[in-house]
């Protein structure tokens, strides 16, 4: 069972939130209404929260759904090369790559540099790196 959720969402309020969160849960869960940070130099930057509040002995789950090319990738790209990837045990992300079957969802979030494959190299990088990374849909 796990122990704590943060989440962070610019344009859900907290009221629509917390409607959405079992009671039970409600505890265990916290909620930042703000976007994040596409680099370490602004807060907050996801993984730079994760370094100054988790330790290698947490499990921890980051999931990238920000639907944002240009805030998603600067954070993929950082944990590539990031020291302290071995803080994130999974890492769950929906890039947004030209597919002609998710278009009709994503329509102008897609970003039509990038493919499949792409996802596919971004994956295996991570996982060569001891994180078990997977995209969603």
């Amino acid at each position: 069972m796990w122990e704590r959720m943060e989440a962070w969402e610019a344009s859900t309020t907290r009221v629509e939130f917390d409607a959405t969160v079992p009671p039970e849960w409600k505890s265990k869960t916290e909620y930042h209404h703000q976007k994040v940070s596409a680099t370490p130099d602004q807060h907050p930057f996801i993984p730079s929260v994760i370094e100054g509040k988790l330790t290698k002995e947490d499990y921890v789950v980051f999931k990238l759904d920000i639907d944002s090319k240009e805030v998603e990738t600067p954070i993929v790209e950082f944990l590539l090369t990031w020291n302290n990837l071995g803080l994130i045990d999974e890492f769950v992300w929906e890039h947004h790559v030209n597919n002609y079957l998710m278009a009709p969802n994503w329509r102008d979030t897609q970003d039509m540099s990038k493919s499949i494959a792409d996802s596919y190299q971004y994956f295996l990088k991570l996982r060569q790196r001891g994180v078990r990374a997977h995209s969603w849909v």
